[in-house]
């Protein structure tokens, strides 16, 4: 697990390199044309508040609560590496060439207003939700291993997060709010900020900090 953070930080470079000399620019469209004629339109809506529950919103409440909820020599790295990772997320919107998709594929359904939305740094990679959950995945796995749950619980537990995950990562796809590079750039950074985060821990002399769920 020490090196698992730096090899998926050289996938995700690799990755941004190859996107932004537009090397996936044919697999991205199929991608999403597959999977809109394979999934029934049944799904944009429960997709759509998929989408809503990804947000910049929600899921920086989530971050919060599982922060709040772990180990005080985990607090501040899992802060420093989910903030890390979403700076890294802007700047590359704003210099990765990766145009946006196309509003003639767009099957996301407007369900609630949300601010985060209207933030257009101008390009598409990576994708945001992908990399908020992959990392609370990721960190809430770690937290269920830690757990004193019963192993079937936990085995359970486990099928979910991985659902959502999978779920969360196809929505996006055939939702078309993002190509397919730009959510696999996404599960990579988060990935890599989520398992840097927990090799580190920080003890800080400060009460609050002290007290766990």
């Amino acid at each position: 697990m020490r090196h698992a953070p730096g090899f998926f930080l050289v996938l995700f470079g690799m990755l941004a390199s190859s996107v932004h000399w537009r090397f996936w620019q044919t697999l991205d469209l199929e991608a999403v044309l597959l999977l809109q004629s394979v999934l029934p339109r049944s799904v944009d809506w429960s997709f759509s508040l998929l989408s809503l529950l990804g947000s910049a919103e929600a899921t920086g409440l989530i971050v919060l609560a599982i922060i709040f909820c772990a180990r005080p020599a985990q607090r501040l790295p899992l802060l420093f590496g989910f903030s890390t990772a979403t700076v890294i997320e802007l700047v590359g919107k704003t210099i990765i060439n990766q145009p946006t998709t196309p509003h003639y594929l767009l099957r996301c359904v407007p369900l609630l207003p949300i601010f985060s939305a209207e933030v257009n740094p101008g390009f598409s990679f990576p994708s945001g939700h992908a990399l908020r959950t992959t990392f609370i995945v990721i960190v809430l796995a770690s937290m269920l291993a830690a757990s004193h749950l019963r192993r079937a619980t936990r085995g359970g537990l486990y099928v979910l997060l991985l659902a959502v995950e999978i779920v969360m990562l196809v929505s996006r796809v055939y939702l078309a709010e993002h190509w397919l590079t730009d959510v696999l750039g996404g599960a990579l950074l988060g990935a890599a900020s989520a398992l840097l985060a927990l090799t580190c821990e920080i003890n800080l002399p400060i009460r609050f900090l002290r007290k766990s769920c």
